[in-house]
């Protein structure tokens, strides 16, 4: 990964989450009510807007999530406190097309259906609000987390199926048509020690509460912790959740994990995003999926090869790669910073990554496809 360009005066303040539409255009939201929305092309700011008003009471609160419509790249969600305001970007964005009041906390995250016919909104109630997006009205609520709720995930395939996780250190699937739980894993039973050593890490010492989660194409979930390792989870059954592979490269929490193809990336707390990759079919690690006490699957399939395929450029943190002792890391970025938000996005025949971090600006990186070497 390379740093293309960087993205600036546009915010004032932190710029907390990203997200992109195939018109070539970048929304960015930060703290105190800000959303900016940037041609891709020229790295400038076409409209720059308080989603929740300047006379208002809650002025000040942050953006917190952003997503763009699937089918009308132009529609663009901006959640703001307990607020959901959905605008068009085709015009001047002076005032919302429509306004969503049905979260009673803080909004974590937005999530849209592959089909675009609904949106999830997860809050610090541990509460998921499901909007049908065709009637502009509640569709749903999902009531099961005992803590915030950080994130959530629609699946790419099954259209009633969505995952979530929280600070109550669970994961839940849902059939959101019915409001019931498919499955549930604790992240508290995941044995995290390292046999190896006798010092306490981050692994055993910060508690596994989940920071996001994601699902692949294939349908596997990937959930980032707070206590720096990734899991890779599938369903043998309906109802089971299992781990398939675990994943330990970051050193504080992870703030985000997103699929790109079949490739995972993460963004820590540490400041660095790693490109994984993640090898389909079966393998021994599969075999002990219905075992949750799984510590680091990939432990005794370790390879050199990881290490073959950085660049040795000034920012790549190749050393701390290979000693996380992980065959399955492909990239390391040290972007230095501690991230808040990662969107990929693929422009013509380039892969780019969008970077949030702890400052108003926005870095743009490119990505090594799967083939890159």
């Amino acid at each position: 990964m390379e740093l293309r360009t960087k993205y600036t005066g546009g915010h004032t303040d932190t710029i907390l989450c990203v997200c992109a539409n195939s018109f070539k255009q970048l929304a960015t939201g930060s703290e105190n009510n800000q959303v900016c929305l940037w041609d891709c092309a020229e790295g400038k700011v076409i409209h720059r807007i308080r989603p929740a008003g300047s006379s208002q009471q809650n002025s000040e609160d942050d953006v917190t999530s952003l997503c763009f419509s699937l089918t009308q790249p132009h529609n663009l969600y901006c959640a703001v406190d307990t607020a959901i305001y959905l605008y068009d970007t085709r015009c001047d964005m002076a005032s919302p097309m429509a306004k969503f009041e049905y979260n009673k906390e803080e909004i974590n995250q937005l999530a849209l259906h592959p089909k675009d016919t609904y949106l999830a909104a997860c809050d610090d109630s541990g509460h998921i609000r499901i909007i049908d997006t065709n009637q502009r009205k509640l569709y749903k609520t999902l009531r099961r987390h005992t803590n915030i709720c950080s994130s959530v995930s629609f699946h790419p395939k099954l259209p009633w199926h969505l995952a979530s996780g929280g600070l109550d250190c669970s994961i839940y699937t849902w059939d959101f048509s019915r409001g019931r739980v498919f499955a549930s894993l604790s992240t508290q039973d995941l044995n995290f020690e390292d046999e190896s050593s006798s010092v306490p890490s981050s692994y055993t010492v910060n508690p596994p509460l989940v920071h996001s989660v994601s699902y692949s194409n294939d349908g596997d979930l990937a959930c980032g912790l707070e206590n720096s390792t990734i899991h890779l989870l599938d369903f043998k059954k309906r109802n089971d959740i299992g781990v398939k592979r675990t994943f330990k490269g970051h050193t504080q929490g992870v703030s985000q994990v997103i699929f790109l193809g079949n490739d995972l990336l993460s963004a820590g707390n540490d400041g660095k995003i790693i490109l994984w990759n993640t090898p389909s079919g079966s393998s021994t690690d599969e075999r002990k999926s219905n075992n949750p006490n799984v510590s680091d699957v990939n432990k005794d399939e370790a390879s050199s090869s990881a290490s073959s395929e950085s660049t040795g450029d000034s920012n790549e943190s190749t050393g701390e790669a290979e000693a996380a002792g992980s065959s399955y890391i492909r990239h390391v970025l040290d972007h230095g910073d501690k991230v808040n938000w990662i969107c990929p996005f693929q422009s013509d025949d380039k892969s780019l990554l969008y970077v949030a971090d702890q400052t108003d600006v926005v870095s743009v990186y490119s990505i090594m496809s799967s083939g890159s070497t």
